[in-house]
């Protein structure tokens, strides 16, 4: 199951990549608009999901689909970023990065999100939300464009 869980997750190693080839600056001047109300620019949490075992497989199915189509579909997703713990395969972390508020409501309305959200509860554990602060969003820039 394990071998498989990896197969599964695999895919998503490119979505950084995507999400960098898409993304050449976060805070040029042509995404002024996406400034949020508070005057920042970018919404970055991270997700803390853990999922029942027997459901593994499937929901990394679903993460992979939701995860890819996000950044290739959406241009105000700048990055969502998946892992397992090495050490428990079931704990599941997902960096999100957004170019705005609006950017993120957009996203959970699309049709890929609304599957995935309404398709997966079962297999879901324990979610929670953990909205982050970046440090150094201009430094993301960086980041960002580094590809190697």
């Amino acid at each position: 199951m394990l071998t498989q869980a990896k197969k599964m997750l695999a895919p998503l190693c490119a979505l950084p990549i995507a999400a960098a080839l898409g993304c050449s600056s976060l805070s040029s001047a042509s995404h002024a608009d996406d400034q949020g109300k508070d005057g920042s620019m970018l919404v970055v949490r991270i997700a803390e999901i853990e999922v029942h075992p027997e459901w593994l497989e499937a929901y990394l199915a679903a993460a992979s689909t939701v995860g890819s189509e996000s950044v290739a579909k959406e241009p105000g997703v700048v990055c969502i970023f998946p892992m397992q713990k090495k050490e428990s395969p079931a704990s599941i972390r997902i960096v999100e990065i957004y170019r705005s508020e609006e950017a993120y409501k957009a996203h959970l309305a699309t049709p890929h999100f609304r599957a995935y959200k309404d398709g997966t509860p079962h297999m879901i554990k324990s979610l929670k939300l953990v909205p982050m602060h970046p440090l150094d969003e201009q430094g993301m820039n960086a980041i960002f464009n580094k590809q190697h």
